[in-house]
């Protein structure tokens, strides 16, 4: 892996402008964005990860938009 700069889940939740708890069911439901986990409990999202997966969910208008199945 090289080096990533890596956001806490309340710092990247801050980046994408959800709540922390939006993005911890995301995380659950496999909706979010992708993510490391470091053993049972630490989670860190690479930036760089985190905004490209925000940026592939642009949409032009709401008939775009495909619901993740």
């Amino acid at each position: 892996m090289t080096n990533l700069n890596l956001l806490t889940v309340d710092e990247a939740a801050a980046r994408v402008k959800v709540s922390k708890h939006t993005l911890n069911r995301w995380r659950i439901t496999g909706e979010g964005p992708p993510f490391i986990k470091y053993g049972p409990r630490l989670v860190r999202h690479a930036q760089e990860t985190l905004d490209a997966w925000a940026e592939a969910r642009q949409c032009g208008s709401t008939s775009e938009y495909q619901r993740p199945a």
